[in-house]
């Protein structure tokens, strides 16, 4: 009889550590990106390194004017209808939300996974998000107020992994490329844009980036070479 409450008792252990292990990978994963978390409850470390990726950032226009007309509620509502619906669009086209930046987001394609077509389907992801803002409609009709998103993509190396904080890990980006995708991401405005991105993605995306307006020896802040971006137009997305 000992024995058979022993093994009991034991079985009775190990189902409620099961049931502790999912409780804590379902909150982690409000918290963690999705791919990170696949890989922590795989027993897998998050290995940092340099890596081929496209980066992505997203940005939605005329919201700063559209928040100071607004009570918080109603920008916080719209913040979150946005994010949830291009995020999900990222991770279906198998990127990584690193960073969200107000009214905006990072994400990387490549990592922590490699991705060998990471150039077309984050091109791909970028057609999508612009398609489903616009069918949002995320400011009334009787507002006055359109607002746009504007993605900037560039592909390239850049050092992925973790970078420690006072506090916590933080997974991101660093490098060359990831500030040249935010900034071609700024360009959009000037260039009448809904997507615009770098020569190396445009080269290695193929039919994902047909229509896609080429500007040569564009000036970026903060870098000495200018370069050439391709657009694609907001009558065209």
């Amino acid at each position: 009889m000992a024995d058979k409450l022993s093994s009991e008792l034991l079985r009775f252990d190990v189902a409620e550590i099961l049931r502790h292990e999912r409780a804590v990978q379902v909150a982690l994963s409000q918290y963690v990106p999705d791919p990170l978390v696949a890989l922590l409850a795989r027993g897998r470390e998050v290995e940092g390194g340099e890596r081929e990726v496209s980066v992505l950032f997203v940005d939605l226009r005329s919201f700063t004017s559209y928040s100071e007309r607004h009570g918080t509620d109603t920008v916080l509502s719209i913040v979150n209808r946005y994010t949830r619906e291009a995020s999900g669009i990222i991770n279906r086209h198998g990127g990584t939300v690193v960073e969200f930046l107000g009214d905006g987001l990072m994400a990387v394609f490549g990592a922590p996974d490699a991705l060998p077509e990471h150039a077309r389907v984050s091109v791909e992801a970028a057609h999508e998000v612009v398609a489903t803002v616009r069918r949002l409609a995320l400011a009334p009709a009787d507002d006055g107020t359109a607002i746009g998103v504007g993605v900037g993509i560039a592909s390239g190396h850049a050092f992925v992994g973790n970078v420690r904080t006072s506090d916590r890990l933080v997974y991101t980006a660093v490098g060359d490329v990831v500030n040249l995708a935010s900034r071609i991401e700024r360009l959009t405005r000037e260039l009448q844009a809904a997507v615009a991105i770098d020569e190396h993605t445009h080269r290695r995306a193929g039919e994902s980036a047909a229509g896609f307006e080429r500007y040569e020896r564009v000036a970026i802040r903060g870098r000495a070479e200018p370069v050439d971006v391709y657009a694609l137009p907001l009558a065209a997305a």
